[in-house]
C-alpha cells in the first residue's frame, strides 16, 4: 500500500489550527468541527490502527456527554468536567500524536528547513520519540517477565516491591545504554558538524500538504464563526 504521509509543516500546522480553535472555542460541545479534519487527516494517511483507537475513545466520550446532558448520568470515578475537556481536547490529542509519531528523520529534516539550531533539533527528537521508546521496552520487560513466570497476580500481590525492581532495573539500564547509543549516533550522522547537512526524508511542501492546510483554516475559521471566540 503506498505511503500517503504528510509534511511536518503541514501536520505542525494542524496542531496550531486545533489548538487555537479548542482555546477559543465558543462552544465545547461542538469541537466535532475540529475532530472531523483530525480523523479525516489520520485516514488520509492510512493510518488506520490509530483512527480506530482514537475513534474508539472519542465515541465513548460522546455516549458519556450524551448520557450526562440528557438522561442526568452521574460520574462515579471522575468528575464530568473531565470527560467534557477530553473530548473537546480530542482534535489537539489526535493531531498532536500524528505529529510526535512521524519518523525522526521527517522531523529533524523540517526542523533544519527552518534553520533551527542543532541543540534543538536533538532535544526535539529526543522529547518527541521518548513515549514510543519507553512503550517499546516496556514491553520488552513485561515479555522477559512473563517468560520467567513473574507476572502472575499471586508473585505482584505477595511480592510488590521485588515486581517494581524487577520492571525498574532492567528498564533504568536500557535508559543507559539508550543514551548512549543515541550520543554515539548523534556524532556519527554529524550532529556537530559545522555547515549545512542534507537528509534523505523530503521536506518540500507539496500540493497534498497545501491542501490540508487550507481545510484546516477554513474548518477553524468555520468553528470560531459559529458563535464567535469564547
Amino acid at each position: 500500500m503506498e505511503r500517503r504521509s504528510l509534511a511536518v509543516l503541514a501536520k505542525a500546522g494542524a496542531v496550531l489550527c486545533a489548538m487555537v480553535g479548542v482555546s477559543l472555542a465558543p462552544d465545547a460541545l461542538q469541537t466535532w468541527l475540529l475532530a472531523a479534519p483530525a480523523f479525516g487527516q489520520l485516514l488520509y494517511q492510512r493510518k488506520l490502527r490509530l483512527a480506530l483507537s482514537f475513534g474508539a475513545c472519542y465515541l465513548l466520550l460522546s455516549l458519556l456527554l450524551y448520557g450526562i446532558r440528557f438522561h442526568g448520568l452521574r460520574m462515579v470515578i471522575f468528575s464530568e468536567f473531565y470527560v467534557l475537556m477530553f473530548f473537546s481536547l480530542m482534535p489537539v490529542f489526535v493531531t498532536a500524536w500524528d505529529l510526535i509519531s512521524t519518523p525522526p528523520g521527517e522531523l529533524s529534516a523540517a526542523l533544519s528547513q527552518i534553520h533551527a539550531p542543532t541543540p534543538v533539533i536533538l532535544g526535539m527528537l529526543v522529547v518527541f520519540r521518548f513515549f514510543p521508546t519507553m512503550k517499546a521496552e516496556l514491553r520488552g520487560v513485561h515479555q522477559s517477565m512473563k517468560n520467567r513466570r513473574l507476572t502472575g497476580p499471586a508473585q505482584v500481590l505477595c511480592h510488590p516491591a521485588v515486581t517494581c525492581e524487577y520492571v525498574l532495573v532492567p528498564l533504568l539500564l536500557r535508559c543507559l545504554q539508550i543514551a548512549d547509543q543515541l550520543s554515539v549516533s548523534a556524532v556519527a550522522r554529524g550532529a556537530q558538524a559545522p555547515g549545512a547537512r542534507g537528509s534523505y526524508a523530503a521536506t518540500g511542501i507539496r500540493a497534498k500538504d497545501l491542501a490540508w492546510l487550507g481545510i484546516w483554516a477554513a474548518a477553524t475559521a468555520l468553528f470560531l464563526g459559529m458563535g464567535g471566540p469564547a
